[in-house]
């Protein structure tokens, strides 16, 4: 219910309306409805229950204003499991009637669409997509298992198709899966556009693996793409700002990184982004303040860890940073995120072996493939003075789309004895020359 009334009002151009997962974490809350408006910036309130007995529903909701906490309409709607979507898609045009909005009739062809006919599996996507952002190997497949059984109840679906897709690409993501992973995520990420070309999710899902195949600008057209259909669709949203980042064009990062402030304010992805833009404009300092809660607010995300690790390192906090890294190393298994944060250790301590040593041959490839995690590993290297590793690594994030060309030439306190290389100097010509000329 909660997803599908999200979904059909953030097809209405007039409401800006923020996402289930942010929603959900308020589930329960002591706090009173001012206090949530104000803490998300919001104006209305959608509260609601639903009793379930066997296959019967009884579901109540009431739209209240924040500001004077008035309710502008209540409702109470009985009925079965079958008549879900029925009595979302009520709840909905009650709300549209409350505001007094007008819908345009592609608004009004929006809100009767159903992306899964299927109640069940809808459920079983809803499940699969909570635990595909945990960015755990083992609640990872457990999405993967939850999207298949959606797909045996269904047959081919758009977003059951993206969900399985984005799965695939996030084990790679997180060093868990090779080339294998990737084009079954890119498989399925073409089903669904088969089955709709226009899909945003599809093309979101495209986006980034185009991102993990060394095509930045590729993956900034599937983004740009998603978002000219859906201007809410996160994973467009995260992908465009990340892509951005790395290509050194802040000002646009920044604008999509508002935008994902509003729509998904209490999710990881949302408060990483808003870290990173800091961190890839040199501003360290206002980095480590953002990332600085990712740890007590995601655990058990392993990039909870590193990055608040990695904040600290360039505020020069090593101590604290050697302790961020500790506790992600005993809190997760041995993904990309917490061989980063030891090879960042190692690097500190001037331990090349070990440093080294983290990397094994498929951690190696995940981070050859990933612009981001290479440009971390050549700077690492630098930190240990091996410049021609450093520069190995440097070269294939430049090849790889990490053109952020003021934060490799200036601000990056890890490459500081680089820079009076020849080899390093040559490099920047030609990334100044690409970030110059990079299109957004």
């Amino acid at each position: 219910m909660t997803e599908e009334i999200i979904t059909d009002l953030s097809q209405i151009h007039d409401l800006l309306v923020i996402s289930r997962s942010s929603a959900m974490t308020l589930k329960g809350s002591p706090k009173t409805v001012r206090e949530i408006a104000n803490e998300l910036n919001v104006r209305y309130a959608l509260e609601g229950s639903v009793r379930k007995a066997g296959n019967d529903l009884r579901i109540t909701a009431q739209l209240i204003d924040a500001s004077s906490d008035v309710h502008l309409w209540a409702e109470k709607y009985i009925g079965t499991l079958n008549d879900v979507f029925d009595i979302q898609e009520k709840v909905s045009h009650s709300i549209v009637d409350a505001l007094r909005l007008k819908l345009t009739p592609e608004e009004k062809r929006k809100i009767v669409e159903r992306p899964i006919s299927d109640v069940f599996a809808y459920e079983s996507y809803l499940k699969a997509n909570a635990d595909i952002f945990t960015f755990a190997q083992d609640k990872i497949g457990r999405a993967i298992q939850h999207i298949q059984h959606a797909l045996e109840i269904t047959g081919d679906n758009a977003l059951l198709y993206s969900g399985l897709g984005f799965a695939y690409w996030n084990l790679v993501n997180i060093g868990a899966g090779q080339e294998e992973y990737l084009a079954r995520a890119e498989d399925c990420a073409r089903k669904a556009l088969t089955i709709d070309p226009e899909f945003p999710k599809g093309h979101a899902v495209l986006g980034w693996i185009s991102s993990l195949n060394g095509g930045l600008r590729e993956a900034v057209l599937h983004f740009k793409r998603a978002l000219a259909k859906n201007a809410d669709e996160s994973l467009a949203l995260i992908g465009l700002a990340s892509s951005l980042q790395l290509a050194g064009k802040i000002p646009q990062a920044s604008a999509l990184s508002e935008r994902l402030l509003l729509i998904e304010p209490l999710d990881f992805p949302t408060h990483w982004i808003h870290g990173a833009l800091h961190f890839y404009n040199g501003q360290f300092n206002r980095a480590l303040e953002l990332w600085r809660r990712l740890p007590e607010l995601w655990p058990e995300n392993p990039w909870s860890h590193f990055s608040y690790a990695l904040a600290l390192a360039y505020n020069n906090e090593t101590d604290r940073a050697f302790d961020a890294i500790e506790r992600g190393a005993r809190e997760n298994s041995e993904d990309s995120g917490v061989k980063l944060g030891l090879m960042l250790k190692y690097a500190f301590q001037g331990d090349k072996e070990k440093a080294r040593k983290e990397l094994t041959q498929d951690f190696r490839k995940t981070c050859q493939r990933d612009p981001q995690y290479s440009h971390h590993v050549a700077s690492f290297f630098s930190l240990l003075d091996s410049k021609d590793e450093a520069m190995g690594w440097l070269e294939n994030a430049v090849n790889r789309g990490f053109i952020n060309y003021p934060l490799l030439a200036e601000k990056d306190l890890f490459l500081a004895n680089m820079r009076g290389e020849p080899r390093f100097k040559k490099l920047m010509k030609r990334v100044k020359y690409e970030w110059e000329h990079f299109e957004v």
